[in-house]
């Protein structure tokens, strides 16, 4: 039995390279050639094929070299087995399969339908563990001991189909073909057994593996077993307490870094101290002796008072070169990460690694490191779902599926892809007419298809029809429950239609990500027989679903020698100066295991299989392995998306520790600030690149607040009492929309908000006013009820949304219909949604015109004037600073009988109604000396009128804003931000 080890943080591929040309160099050129090598992914290959290549000294042959996973698709070992089932038919038949149960289930007492594929895919996670353990799926009776709960119970019975079904679907439909990991392990125990009796007579090596993966051990044993067999085990502490490992042993901690080594240590029955070195090398004893620490297993952390003198007298040396990054944000992360690249680029052969368990932050590590000019070696990846060509697809069958609203159908017109056979400029100048014509607007719903385009020109309706004559077979498919095969042809086509340019050759499937889309399209096609003629129940989750299994990797054009990205678990054999350790947050790094649909972890235990929290172990040999280089950058965001997010239990555990060793020894805890003051340098240097301040400051001054002053003859001379009030506040959103004729656009496709909530409210009030024009009538709240359906139905299509507004309604309903039979009880409305106007007889002509809510004529002689509010009314304080002047300049105009249908007359009272639905359910504030206080407040407006009369007078932006945080709908326009508030 040969098996050796290398210690965590060793240079493995250099260490392995030397111990391999040590005990091989001298042998004939002909032998190191037959020499098999064995790792654990194609990372590891490369990165030991070159550590090989570099160390081997003169020119020679090299070994063979392949990689573990790959054994079963050997077609000389694995030559009279069954095929491997094809992934992708596997998880169409087993969607059909979980469709059938869920149907049997009585639709949403498990999961609705449209779950099927994502339940499928783990229900092949589930049979795929399985085979790698061996176990035939009747040991799933041994799940069904004991209690269970009703949903558990449910999925007992799924298993008597799977049971039953599977194998003879796999035997009759699929020629007997094999799941993956039954393949790989039956391929595994024939070479096991064959070498048992006739062994290889040249060296065989498996380097690089933990061993956790049950058949991967079973290989590590029958290789250790092997006459010329070598097992070399990364990371293994051969120093490892004993107390520690027979705790680890028990399977009671599966999350320590050592928990990986339990399978192939247990099936050789040996100790990790019987394990020899491979190599004389110990790196970093100090670093390694502090990280044992901090990561032993909860039970046995009682250590920490035995060790903490030897610790203490570590500790200073062992976080030497370590710096602590806590980012505000995932940008700032990678932004700090990639200041890091580029300093450490600047020492003459120095490497950099950066590891992360998120492909999300590795995009931003590497787009942030093109601002320098340094294209990293990443192996990272993404998924195929968030490729430009995939996401090309899913939106066309969104469309199809009537799923597409306007956000939808615009990023579809908008993509890069779509051209629709016409020139791109011709299309995108068509897609943003039809856009602003059809697509946007409040209560634009989704539809079945395009919305039509019944206004459009003729060069725009022929632009119109290729659009939607490329989609609708695809949407007939859809529609008449086509099978799959059908679906998914017309889907291709429908795609090529939209991509193809006029010249015949469709963008969507060029380059890596189109060609890889494709591929998986015409395999979709050729296997849809698997999942049989009947319709499609969601076509675009089982498309979503089959592209998250698919992973592309689009490598940079010459990337920068001495600077890789990969995942933890490429990088166990992969070693660099300075190591980033990349999203160490829970749920990041380590990836937390998700929850098992289909077996709890008592279940999992009762047939065999492993428990969910291995992957945690291998994530923490994976840290140790990284944390131990020679430099180290520990990296977290501490906000994700703006949510607060919780360090990795190792960066936890690794603080405490520290910090409760500086306090045992009488000090302040000092070492981590420290650690994170390096880190904060990186965030500064940060800060500085992105916001210029200082003496970048001086030299690139902020702007200056926009003031353009238009010629008088094109300034507005009749305003409105709202726009009066944003003339106020806001000049230049004034100027920007009279005098620039400058209109917001209209949202897309966005749902009804606050301000469509407060029309409504202002029509349900008004309806109600009409109706009721005397005194209120008994049914009055009947009455009120009745109209709120009404209006709500009318404009509301979805019902969640009308029950809210409706419950809205009904909770000022009661205390407006007090007060309003009060005011009835002063004075009877005289008109609901009033046009006027007031001439200010001042040149040039300004004219003020107003839309009062609501008038009402009191029996003492006088009117009233109420504006209704869906909100809070306006403060004392803003109407008294004239913020709010609407109801005094209505009252002057109906002094001046400017109210179509309305006589002159002093208006009296007023007040605003705030409608909260808070508190009494509402809110009225009525204004204080109404009449007394119309001609100054008249006087002020006329005066704010003639100023901006005046050609010479500037239109500035947010000059009278109430608040900082208020937003205008100009604000950009007017570049906001890149001025102070105080400038002149």
């Amino acid at each position: 039995m040969t098996i050796y080890s290398l210690p965590p943080g060793a240079r493995f591929a250099a260490l392995f390279a030397e111990g391999f040309w040590e005990r091989f160099g001298a042998s004939p050129p002909e032998e190191i050639a037959r020499i098999s090598i064995l790792a654990n992914n194609q990372r590891a290959s490369r990165v030991i094929t070159d550590a090989l290549a570099r160390s081997g000294g003169p020119a020679r042959l090299m070994p063979r070299i392949g990689v573990v996973a790959d054994l079963g698709k050997d077609p000389i070992i694995a030559s009279d087995l069954p095929p491997e089932i094809d992934p992708l038919r596997r998880q169409l038949r087993l969607t059909r399969l979980v469709e059938a149960y869920l149907r049997r289930e009585g639709g949403d007492r498990m999961a609705a339908l449209s779950a099927a594929p994502e339940l499928a895919r783990t229900l092949a996670s589930l049979l795929d563990d399985c085979d790698e353990a061996g176990l035939d799926l009747d040991r799933l009776d041994a799940a069904t001991e004991g209690e269970h709960s009703e949903h558990w119970a449910r999925n007992l019975s799924f298993f008597e189909l799977i049971r039953t079904y599977w194998p003879k679907i796999a035997a009759e439909e699929e020629g007997g073909a094999l799941g993956p990991k039954a393949r790989q392990r039956m391929v595994i125990e024939r070479l096991a057994e064959a070498w048992a009796t006739q062994p290889p007579d040249h060296p065989v090596i498996v380097a690089g593996s933990t061993g956790s993966i049950v058949t991967t051990a079973m290989l590590m044993e029958a290789v250790a077993k092997l006459p010329k067999g070598i097992v070399i085990l990364p990371g293994l502490d051969r120093n490892l307490d004993p107390e520690i490992w027979s705790v680890i042993k028990d399977g009671a901690v599966p999350d320590h870094p050592q928990a990986p080594f339990t399978g192939i240590l247990g099936r050789l029955d040996i100790e990790p101290s019987q394990v020899p070195p491979w190599s004389r090398e110990w790196p970093r004893e100090e670093r390694q002796t502090l990280l044992a620490q901090a990561m032993r297993p909860a039970p046995v952390t009682d250590a920490w008072y035995a060790s903490a003198d030897v610790l203490r007298g570590v500790v200073g040396k062992a976080v030497e070169s370590v710096t602590l990054v806590e980012a505000p944000s995932p940008r700032h992360e990678a932004a700090a990460i990639a200041l890091a690249t580029r300093r450490a680029l600047e020492t003459s052969g120095k490497a950099v690694l950066i590891l992360s368990q998120d492909a999300a932050l590795g995009r931003r590590i590497a787009a942030e490191l093109r601002r320098f000019g340094i294209e990293a070696d990443d192996s990272l990846g993404r998924p195929l779902a968030q490729s430009p060509p995939a996401v090309f697809l899913r939106l066309i069958a969104e469309l199809a599926e009537g799923r597409a609203g306007p956000v939808e159908i615009a990023a579809l017109l908008s993509h890069p892809l779509c051209e629709a056979g016409h020139d791109r400029a011709v299309h995108c100048r068509h897609a943003a007419e039809y856009e602003r014509a059809v697509l946007r607007g409040r209560g634009v719903q989704k539809t079945g298809g395009l919305p039509p385009w019944p206004e459009s020109t003729e060069d725009q309706a022929k632009w119109f029809g290729g659009i939607a004559g490329a989609v609708a077979p695809l949407i007939e498919a859809v529609n008449h429950g086509m099978a799959l095969r059908e679906l998914a042809a017309r889907h291709l086509s429908a795609a090529e239609r939209l991509s193809d340019a006029g010249e015949g050759e469709p963008a969507v499937w060029a380059r890596e990500a189109g060609q890889a889309v494709e591929t998986l399209m015409l395999r979709l096609v050729a296997a849809s027989d698997a999942f049989g003629q009947e319709p499609v129940i969601d076509y675009s989750q089982i498309l979503l679903n089959l592209m998250r299994n698919e992973e592309i990797r689009q490598p940079g054009q010459a990337p920068h020698p001495r600077v890789t990205m990969m995942s933890p678990r490429e990088s166990r054999v992969a070693s660099a100066d300075l190591v980033i350790l990349a999203g160490l947050n829970e749920g990041s790094w380590p990836v937390l295991p998700g929850a098992d649909p289909w077996l709890s972890r008592p279940m999992r235990a009762a047939i065999g299989l492993s428990q969910p929290e291995r992957v945690i172990g291998l994530a923490a040999h994976d840290f140790l392995q990284a944390a131990l280089a020679p430099e180290v950058i520990l990296s977290r965001s501490v906000k994700v998306d703006g949510t607060p997010t919780i360090p990795s239990r190792w960066i936890t555990r690794l603080e405490i520790l520290i910090d409760g060793l500086d306090r045992q020894g009488g000090s302040e805890p000092e070492t981590v600030k420290a650690l994170r003051d390096l880190g904060d340098i990186l965030l500064q240097l940060v800060h500085l690149t992105q916001r210029p301040d200082g003496e970048m400051k001086r030299l690139l001054p902020r702007a200056a607040r926009p003031a353009p002053s238009p010629p008088a003859e094109v300034r507005p001379h009749s305003l409105s009492v709202t726009t009066i009030e944003r003339l106020i506040r806001d000049p230049y959103a004034v100027y920007a929309r009279r005098i620039l004729k400058l209109e917001p656009l209209d949202p897309l496709g966005d749902a009804p908000d606050f301000r469509d909530r407060g029309i409504l409210i202002h029509r349900i009030l008004e309806t109600f006013g009409r109706e009721t024009p005397g005194d209120l009538p008994p049914d009055a709240a009947e009455q009120l009820d009745r109209i709120t359906d009404e209006v709500l139905s009318a404009a509301i299509a979805s019902p969640s949304l009308r029950r809210i507004w409706r419950a809205r309604v009904g909770r000022f309903s009661e205390w407006f219909l007090q007060e309003e039979a009060q005011r009835r009880a002063h004075g009877k409305p005289l008109g609901f949604e009033v046009s006027g106007q007031l001439d200010l007889k001042m040149p040039p002509n300004h004219k003020v015109t107003a839309v009062a809510d609501r008038i009402d004529k009191l029996n003492g002689g006088g009117a009233a004037i109420y504006d209704y509010k869906a909100g809070a009314p306006p403060s004392q304080k803003q109407i008294d600073l004239g913020f709010n002047q609407q109801l005094h300049l209505q009252a002057a105009i109906v002094a001046a009988g400017g109210f179509k249908g309305i006589p002159a007359v002093e208006a009296r009272q007023g007040a605003y109604i705030g409608l909260t639905g808070s508190g009494d359910g509402g809110q009225c504030r009525e204004v204080e000396d109404l009449s007394a206080k119309v001609e100054a407040h008249l006087a002020q407006v006329a005066d704010l009128l003639a100023t901006y009369a005046r050609a010479e007078t500037p239109y500035p932006p947010r000059i009278g804003m109430e608040k900082r945080t208020d937003r205008s709908d100009y604000d950009h326009l007017a570049r906001f931000g890149e001025w102070e508030d105080g400038d002149a």
